[in-house]
């Protein structure tokens, strides 16, 4: 089963989306990969989700290498924490913060987001694959729905 990818510009009016089950929250999930794409991508997302019954929760992979332990030291950890606290208070909306530390971005994302979930990525607008792009590219191919907001 494949997922919708739509891209969009920071400027444009966003879409309206499609709720399957009412009585079910939606499920929108904004990837950490930098400061400012993700402080728009959360952004997008609160507006996205106004309207509907919607919870927005910021998710973070930091990737591991494989000859280290997954367990993190508290150092690494605190200064993720602190960059997420940052980037959620942004907003003025409440925002579920999750940070995972895995092998692999993408295989720790496919893992982690729920059924079809609603996943809005913050991307450069290069006229390259960047690696948000990837990401959301290899999250449709999962069956999640990505909207990427293209940041100038």
């Amino acid at each position: 089963m494949h997922g919708r990818i739509t891209f969009w510009r920071d400027s444009a009016q966003l879409p309206l989306v499609e709720i399957a089950r009412p009585e079910r929250p939606l499920d929108v999930v904004v990837p950490y990969t930098d400061p400012a794409l993700t402080a728009r991508a959360l952004a997008a997302a609160t507006e996205l989700a106004r309207g509907f019954e919607a919870a927005v929760t910021l998710m973070a992979v930091y990737v591991v290498p494989f000859r280290a332990p997954l367990e993190c030291q508290d150092g690494i950890r605190k200064r993720l924490e602190a960059d997420l606290t940052a980037v959620a208070r942004t907003i003025p909306v409440s925002v579920s913060v999750k940070l995972v530390f895995a092998r692999s971005r993408e295989e720790a994302y496919l893992r982690m987001l729920g059924r079809q979930s609603l996943v809005v990525i913050g991307a450069r607008n290069r006229p390259w694959p960047t690696p948000e792009t990837r990401l959301a590219r290899r999250l449709t191919a999962g069956g999640h729905s990505v909207a990427v907001v293209k940041v100038r």
